[in-house]
């Protein structure tokens, strides 16, 4: 990553007005996430189902339009799964007492929203792949489908539920591999980088170190050349040639001979 916020990407975002249209259709999921378990609690059952496929279309018409007007942006980017996860989650909570096989679907999400979250962090820029796109193409009917069983309690649509369930939960795996693949080789690029960095930045602090002292050696040598011995004057210390003074008033030292011979 780029080292910049959601914030400062959205504020980047609207330099472009192109980003404008696939942006609020990739939020309007995010409305989409309270909307409809609020249909549902409240009896709009048909309402709950019809808005469940109107916001989850949202997720294909909002990057055709950005293919079709040039209308990318790294905060659409960084957006789009999670708006993804938030309709895929919140709705599915609202009826997982009823379907209790979609705990399976929230738990395969949570994993890679996990996954790409960290890369996130890592540094790394995490991206909708085909499989992830796939994943949401069949997770929005599948929770469309429980609320349509829950709805209505005919055996077969609630058997046709949870093989949905299953369905997807396979190529949720899928998408989770491939998110975690392609993770671990951008954090492992990231961390060559860094070390390539680190060696060029280590070699060149050596070389700065090595010219400066080249510098300090030289200029030394420059002051020394200056130096002319001859121009210094230096005063004889005469005291230093003349002959030691012996006070009269210091008693001399007697050497007593030896007389045992």
């Amino acid at each position: 990553m780029s080292g910049k916020n959601i914030v400062e990407l959205f504020k980047e975002s609207l330099k472009n007005k192109n980003t404008y249209i696939p942006n609020l259709l990739t939020a309007s999921r995010l409305v989409g996430a309270f909307v409809v378990p609020g249909l549902f609690l409240t009896g709009n059952i048909p309402g709950a189902i019809i808005a469940t496929a109107a916001f989850g279309a949202t997720d294909f018409f909002d990057g055709k339009i950005a293919r079709a007007t040039n209308g990318y942006s790294e905060f659409g980017k960084v957006l789009d799964p999670i708006v993804d996860k938030a309709f895929a989650v919140v709705p599915a909570l609202a009826i997982l007492p009823s379907m209790p096989m979609l705990a399976v679907n929230i738990g395969a999400e949570a994993t890679i929203a996990y996954i790409n979250s960290k890369s996130y962090v890592n540094g790394g820029k995490p991206k909708s792949s085909f499989l992830g796109k796939f994943k949401t193409f069949c997770l929005f009917p599948t929770i469309g489908l429980g609320y349509l069983s829950t709805a209505v309690n005919i055996p077969a649509i609630s058997l046709l539920t949870n093989v949905a369930c299953l369905g997807t939960l396979g190529v949720q795996a899928f998408a989770a591999k491939d998110y975690y693949k392609k993770a671990t080789e951008e954090n492992k690029e990231i961390e060559e980088v860094k070390g390539l960095n680190y060696e060029k930045t280590k070699e060149k602090n050596e070389f700065s170190s090595q010219i400066a002292t080249q510098e300090n050696e030289g200029t030394t040598n420059q002051m020394m050349e200056t130096i002319d011995s001859k121009q210094l004057s230096f005063d004889p210390i005469s005291d230093l040639n003349s002959s030691p003074v012996i006070s009269p008033n210091k008693p001399k030292m007697l050497i007593k001979k030896d007389t045992k011979k």
